[in-house]
């Protein structure tokens, strides 16, 4: 009976035991974390560049005369259209003419002696050396002549091209130097328009599916253009310059020097890229990641292909990410997959601090 009642007190004791350690305790509450995010925007139609820009001819040639002497004409004035091959301005050919004749007659006599020295040569009447040095007058006497005969054409300038006098350096019975500068002349059978283009756009003009341009005081809008020309690198002003060739069919009225507004259309889009602030994408392991606060209020981590970053602060990526998503902008680098979060309320009149 003693044994019963001592075991009574145990039995009791390692039931509370028991009892005690089955209890739990309240789990430790959750954290969640304020972050502040922004929604995932459309990449959709088209986007246009503007630029300002000035009228440039195709062409501005600085002509002179390969050889020096008097002028003895000069058939133009400044404005005046000329036609390609158009004598512009001639020089005295008196001594171009001497010259001519002198080195004809030094060449005939060469080229008669050489031909006969060869008979004599090829019937074994002459040694070798004796015939190369004929040979060699004969041939210096035929260049000499034939450069009296070029420098007799270049007395007279003529237009490369057609074109305007745009203006003329020297005056009639003016003695001038090979080289010297005589006439501009400008090339009007193509109009372009030169801008300038920033270094963050430059990529963006191989993506052109359309260029207009609107020259206001020649009271023509939407010229259809093409990119003639793009440089390969900045000048002084970190810029790059682009030449629009202008394609439309009545440019009468188009001026060099006047001012033009190119409107570049870039290529539709396929929609399927998508904008977010650049603050939203961080990298981890060389790829790039985005936070998305789904429905349950959790973030999950998307990774995205980064195509572009827009000038107005946005990326443009590629991703499956609905539009309209929310995605965190801010500590990015302090979440883990599958947090809670609380999305910070938008900053108002009535919410200053961005804290209620």
């Amino acid at each position: 009976m003693k044994r019963v009642n001592f075991l009574i007190p145990v039995f009791l004791l390692v039931l509370g035991l028991l009892t005690s350690c089955g209890s739990t305790e309240p789990k430790e509450k959750e954290v969640v974390r304020y972050v502040k995010t922004a929604e995932v925007l459309p990449v959709s139609g088209n986007s246009t560049l503007i630029y300002n820009g000035v009228v440039k001819e195709n062409r501005q040639v600085t002509l002179s005369f390969k050889v020096a002497g008097p002028i003895v004409e000069l058939t133009v004035d400044a404005g005046d259209y000329v036609n390609k091959g158009q004598v512009l301005a001639r020089i005295d050919k008196r001594d171009y003419n001497v010259n001519v004749q002198a080195s004809e007659a030094r060449y005939t006599q060469s080229k008669a002696e050489y031909e006969r020295y060869k008979e004599l040569y090829e019937r074994k009447k002459l040694p070798e050396n004796t015939l190369e040095k004929l040979k060699a007058g004969y041939l210096m006497a035929k260049s000499q002549y034939e450069a009296a005969v070029n420098a007799l054409e270049d007395t007279d300038l003529k237009a490369p091209f057609a074109g305007y006098v745009n203006k003329k350096m020297i005056e009639n019975f003016q003695t001038v130097g090979a080289g010297q500068p005589i006439i501009e002349l400008l090339d009007f059978s193509d109009l372009e328009v030169v801008v300038s283009i920033p270094e963050g756009q430059i990529n963006e003009m191989n993506e052109v599916a359309k260029i207009t341009c609107d020259i206001k005081n020649a009271n023509q809008f939407a010229i259809p253009g093409i990119v003639k020309s793009l440089s390969k690198k900045t000048g002084s002003d970190h810029m790059f310059e682009a030449k629009i060739l202008l394609k439309g069919e009545n440019l009468k009225q188009v001026k060099p020097g006047m001012v033009a507004k190119v409107n570049v259309l870039k290529d539709e889009l396929d929609n399927s890229g998508l904008l977010v602030p650049v603050e939203a994408v961080f990298s981890q392991s060389e790829k790039k990641y985005i936070w998305v606060v789904d429905q349950d209020m959790t973030v999950q981590k998307h990774e995205v292909t980064v195509i572009k970053i827009q000038q107005n602060g946005l990326i443009e990526l590629k991703n499956h990410v609905q539009v309209g998503s929310k995605v965190v902008i801010a500590g990015v680098h302090s979440l883990v997959e599958g947090q809670k979060v609380q999305i910070l309320p938008e900053i108002s009149e009535t919410n200053i601090g961005g804290l209620l």
